[in-house]
């Protein structure tokens, strides 16, 4: 079972082994050097019921933070931007029918994508330093 870090009884963060960005995202390395990618609980809760997801081609690279594509909420949209340099290898096709997957489960069946690095993952941060993104967040 994954620790988590809780802020304000609604946020959660979940520890090892995920890593997470500045621009709350979060990403799970696999078995086969791909990695899981998806947005956090902060974001999801703080985006509201979602509507849809604008994804990227599998192939299109990107650089470290660059938008990868738009989640779109009732009340607002938001990009989604990349972990670190990398290449869509898959991505989550069920999201096309139900966005609200991400709000239900975003550590788990809520993904978005699957990425390969194309250049390290040495942009990615642990659980508590974005904790503390989160909290200062919540203060403003």
């Amino acid at each position: 079972m994954t620790e988590e870090i809780v802020i304000k009884d609604k946020y959660v963060i979940k520890k090892e082994p995920f890593k997470y960005t500045k621009t709350h995202e979060w990403v799970l390395k696999q078995e086969d050097g791909t990695w899981l990618y998806g947005i956090t609980g902060y974001a999801a809760t703080e985006l509201g019921e979602l509507a849809f997801v604008e994804f990227p081609e599998v192939g299109d690279t990107f650089e470290a933070e660059e938008s990868m594509g738009v989640i779109e909420a009732l009340k607002t949209v938001s990009d989604y931007y990349a972990p670190f340099d990398c290449e869509v290898v898959e991505i989550h096709e069920e999201l096309e029918d139900d966005a609200n997957i991400i709000h239900e489960d975003c550590y788990g069946e809520g993904w978005i994508l699957k990425v390969k690095p194309t250049n390290g993952t040495d942009t990615l941060i642990t659980a508590e330093e974005y904790a503390e993104i989160v909290k200062k967040e919540i203060e403003h």
